[in-house]
């Protein structure tokens, strides 16, 4: 992992290190009992005197400004350690002073001085946020746009390159742990760096996608909260290129986040300096539109659900397509064209516990991407509601069971769903069952072969990744 990478991520290693489970030491080191005491360390043993007789606000100064100094990647805690000591070294050494890991009044001062100087150059402040809540902190003068994402607030620079949402009650309706390995999963485009998760408290994943990087933080709600189902986070996503600047200040609204505070003082309640509440609005595309997933049931015929009248001039596989037939009240429609030479339609199965979801989206400019995303009936729910991390365009997308055969058809949403991390939050859908489709197709599907071992998602997306296409439509 590149330097600049691990530095954005330092903290949360620190953070959990001290939390490691004896099972994950290595093999091969020997039982407490017989491990030889580390050797004194007379030197360390006076450096660490000399900073605890700090004041607490001045060990933390010292720590925040090593951290704005690109010297220190860790928590600014008060607390001393191995990464303080090297990064109080690193820094007499790089002003010419004598490398003797102690402070003193002097260098108290400049390294105070040096602070004040570089959060006021990006006008870096900690403020309550109404909305989520957090307590946080984040450089104003670069972050002077507001804006929400599906109702949770966004602070962006004025061009959209660097953001900073964040998030209230994210995705409080799935599991914790189904929620950090979907937001830590990789896929083409997308590279996580580091992932790390404390289950009764928080999880973080940092990488980047599409030439940008990006950090996020879930926490849980501490024990006794009035709702304990709460969550709260944020994700910093800025671009790669920008990252020897911006890496620190990642860092620096690390240790500022506070997802739950229990006090606020009025110093810290600063309200975000912008005139008025502005949407963020991306640039209009200039091309055709992906509006939505198709599944092709025969030569030159895929079904979707999308209706003629939300979309002029289909174009699927980059030929131009026509609406055959639609239906109304299933939200099916068939499409025709110059496409799909030797598909076949799938066999049909049934809406069941475990399935895959195969989708598309346009993460970036060029071909869109393909989702597989798992999906299962919603609890306590008849019919055909669905839950699935889909995007928009997924509507049209086939349902599979872990046999291979098509179960249903993901019917028309209600618009973009809320995303965290960039990434399509967990979801209910509505979904149209194998039944509906035949009624439509007014065809007789294949029969399923011999029943094998279930299939893994990426088994089942490998075998019908041929017959999914993304519907595009004219602006």
């Amino acid at each position: 992992m590149a330097k600049t990478a691990s530095r954005v991520i330092g903290i949360v290693s620190a953070a959990l290190a001290i939390a490691a489970p004896i099972g994950a030491r290595g093999q091969g080191s020997p039982p407490a009992a017989l491990a030889a005491p580390p050797a004194a360390d007379p030197a360390m043993a006076a450096q660490k005197a000399g900073f605890d007789a700090m004041a607490e606000a001045d060990r933390k100064a010292v720590q925040d400004a090593l951290v704005w100094s690109g010297l220190y990647v860790g928590t600014v805690d008060g607390a001393f350690g191995k990464r303080t000591r090297d990064s109080i070294l690193a820094w007499q050494t790089s002003v010419n002073a004598p490398a003797t890991g102690l402070i003193d009044a002097a260098q108290l001062a400049a390294l105070k001085a040096l602070l004040q100087k570089e959060r006021a150059g990006v006008g870096f402040q900690t403020f309550i946020d109404a909305r989520t809540g957090v307590r946080i902190g984040a450089p104003l003068k670069i972050l002077d746009k507001r804006g929400q994402n599906g109702g949770d607030p966004v602070l962006s620079k004025a061009d959209g390159s660097v953001t900073l949402v964040l998030h209230a009650n994210a995705g409080s309706e799935t599991d914790f742990a189904a929620l950090y390995a979907q937001i830590g999963a990789e896929r083409p485009g997308r590279k996580v760096t580091y992932k790390a998760m404390k289950p009764d408290s928080f999880f973080v994943v940092s990488g980047e996608e599409a030439a940008r990087k990006f950090y996020t933080r879930i926490a849980k709600a501490p024990a006794g909260s009035p709702d304990p189902t709460a969550r709260r986070g944020f994700t910093f996503s800025y671009p790669a290129a920008q990252s020897a600047a911006l890496d620190r200040i990642s860092l620096a609204i690390a240790n500022s986040f506070e997802p739950f505070p229990t006090a606020t003082p009025a110093a810290a309640n600063i309200p975000v300096p912008v005139p008025s509440p502005t949407p963020i609005v991306a640039p209009a595309p200039s091309g055709p539109m992906l509006a939505a997933t198709g599944l092709i049931v025969a030569p030159g015929q895929a079904v979707s659900a999308l209706g003629a009248a939300d979309c002029a001039g289909p174009t699927i596989d980059g030929k131009a397509a026509k609406f055959l037939r639609e239906d109304r009240e299933s939200g099916l429609s068939l499409f025709g064209g110059d496409f799909g030479a030797g598909a076949a339609m799938p066999p049909l199965g049934a809406l069941g516990p475990d399935m895959v979801a195969l989708s598309f989206e346009q993460r970036k400019p060029g071909a869109p991407s393909l989702i597989v995303a798992p999906a299962s009936p919603l609890a306590g729910e008849s019919g055909t509601q669905i839950l699935a991390p889909l995007p928009k365009t997924g509507a049209g997308g086939p349902l599979f069971d872990r046999d291979g055969d098509l179960a249903g058809i993901v019917a028309r949403g209600a618009g973009e769903p809320r995303r965290i991390a960039g990434i399509a939050a967990v979801a209910p859908h509505r979904a149209v069952d194998a039944a509906a489709l035949r009624g439509f197709l007014a065809i007789d599907p294949p029969a399923r072969g011999a029943k094998g071992p279930p299939l893994s998602a990426g088994q089942v997306a490998a075998a019908w990744r041929g017959a999914v296409v993304a519907i595009f439509c004219a602006r």
